[in-house]
């Protein structure tokens, strides 16, 4: 009985502190995923040139010029889907 008579004076002055704790505010950043349609001409396929069988060099080296020209467009298509992120 004794102890609860000293530790119940003892708990009222752990309880008084003269310093105050204060938080400071924590800051949290919300990011918000906007999905845009991508347009109907960017994904439409690439055309691949077919080499016939009797194609000569010259046809080839034709071929592979138009080839050359659709990948590049290709590439302008992916740089138009990837740019679709960029504007808000």
């Amino acid at each position: 009985m004794r102890v609860l008579i000293l530790l119940c004076p003892l708990l009222f002055l752990t309880a008084c502190d003269s310093t105050r704790v204060i938080e400071k505010p924590v800051v949290h950043t919300v990011t918000e995923t906007v999905w845009r349609e991508i347009p109907a001409d960017l994904t439409l396929p690439c055309a691949k040139a077919e080499i016939p069988p009797e194609a000569t060099y010259g046809d080839v080296i034709a071929l592979w010029s138009e080839d050359r020209a659709s990948i590049d467009a290709c590439n302008g298509k992916l740089a138009g889907i990837d740019s679709l992120g960029d504007t808000p």
